[in-house]
């Protein structure tokens, strides 16, 4: 912002919105391959089944979903604000457009 005024570069805005929602996709994608491999690696139960493997398995279950939901979460956040950003530049674009109209057919009617 300078003297009051916000300066948009509408192009390189969307670009930046649509590199977000493909880093979101990205990290959704690597969310799927690797958090996949983790919960099928925890489901055979490496760790045993004895007194011991029983103990692990109470404590580190609740703390990999939680993890692998986080994870998940971030990248569709992270896509769907890529995406917003977006729609907000050319929201922003149309307003500006529209304002400029009726402001020019307000000044034509002096």
């Amino acid at each position: 912002m300078t003297d009051g005024q916000l300066w948009l570069d509408p192009s390189r805005a969307r670009r930046a919105g649509a590199d977000l929602a493909l880093a979101g996709e990205a990290v959704t994608a690597r969310r799927a391959a690797e958090g996949g491999a983790i919960e099928a690696a925890s489901g055979a139960r490496p760790w045993g089944r004895d007194d011991i493997g029983a103990a692990f398995e109470r404590n580190y279950r609740g703390f990999e979903q939680t993890v692998l939901r986080a994870w998940a979460g971030v990248g569709h956040r992270l896509t769907e604000l890529g995406s917003d950003v977006v729609h907000a530049v050319d929201a922003s674009v149309q307003t500006d457009g529209a304002s400029a109209a009726r402001f020019g057919r307000a000044a034509d009617q002096r």
